[in-house]
């Protein structure tokens, strides 16, 4: 059987009108069915979901949607992080300025820019992200933004350790300059005698005389110059009752000729502590506290240590 190249359709109105004839080719009868076959697949394609992946429709999938609205969302936090970069910035700055004033080393700028110490790089597959795959370009900004985050918190972890360097080097120097003699053992009173060759007040001859004698009443309090541990509370026959303390790094004081002892041996005492009283034992020919200063257990002169009194202290 040959099919006919066009198909003609008749029009019979009811109201006895003419008659009206439609001649259609019957490739264009062909190409309307097939398009109306194509748009109830479609129809039912997207009923079941087929498109959800896919950008084809008006407003983009639900995928789609998810990407810019985290786009938007690093686009923040990348603001975010610039300004904590800044901030960090300004504070290394500041680290280093206070390094320098305490006479320490600078914190390397290689080394900081490097942010050593720590685990590694953040990447990509250690950060868990609800939802769907992301592209190429959004898994590139994020994990850029992850890497960036982790390197400043080890480069806040080695600020962390400067600032306790700097710390540990104040207190470590703090402690040495309170076990430095460098207050008057008496508050009251003159310097009777001084260090270096004197003559003897019982003999008369020339004697070298190995510390500083402050001329005060009896009972005056004595306190320890620096800080330290008593290492001899004792009576000896030329310096009377004695008290010795050592404030490390080879450092002693001696106080002598006194009249009470209030410390024992092992106590550890505080520049500015009383430690006994003033008196006359001991080869004395006056009320007076004999001071001395050894450094490796040679007597130094004493004078260039006293800075002032503790009463001016407070």
């Amino acid at each position: 059987m040959k099919l006919k190249s066009a198909y003609t359709f008749l029009y019979l109105p009811d109201d006895h009108g003419p008659t009206r004839q439609l001649r259609v080719p019957r490739w264009s009868l062909a190409l309307g069915l097939g398009t109306v076959v194509v748009l109830l697949g479609l129809s039912v394609m997207y009923g079941l979901g087929v498109f959800t992946g896919s950008g084809w429709l008006p407003g983009g999938s639900k995928l789609r949607l998810e990407n810019q609205s985290l786009v938007t969302h690093i686009d923040s936090l990348q603001g975010q992080v610039q300004g904590l970069r800044l901030e960090m910035d300004q504070t290394l700055a500041m680290q280093n300025l206070v390094a320098t004033a305490v006479d320490l080393q600078p914190l390397d700028k290689e080394t900081f820019a490097a942010g050593i110490g720590g685990r590694g790089p953040l990447s990509f597959s250690d950060v868990e992200i609800p939802g769907q795959d992301l592209s190429k370009e959004l898994k590139s900004e994020f994990a850029g933004l992850g890497q960036e985050v982790e390197l400043m918190i080890r480069q806040a972890r080695i600020q962390r350790q400067g600032y306790q360097a700097m710390l540990d080097t104040l207190s470590c120097r703090e402690g040495i300059r309170a076990r430095i003699p460098s207050i008057r053992p008496i508050d009251i009173g003159w310097i009777s005698s001084r260090f270096g060759v004197r003559n003897d007040p019982f003999t008369g001859n020339g004697r070298f005389h190995h510390g500083l004698d402050f001329a005060a009443p009896t009972g005056t309090d004595v306190r320890v110059t620096g800080d330290g541990v008593v290492t001899h509370v004792q009576h000896q026959r030329g310096l009377g009752k004695v008290i010795k303390i050592d404030h490390g790094n080879s450092v002693a004081t001696v106080y002598a000729h006194l009249n009470r002892q209030d410390v024992k041996k092992g106590d550890k005492v505080v520049r500015g502590q009383v430690i006994g009283t003033s008196g006359n034992t001991g080869r004395s020919t006056a009320p007076h506290l004999h001071y001395e200063i050894r450094i490796q257990g040679r007597s130094v002169n004493p004078v260039p240590y006293i800075l002032d009194s503790y009463a001016s202290r407070n």
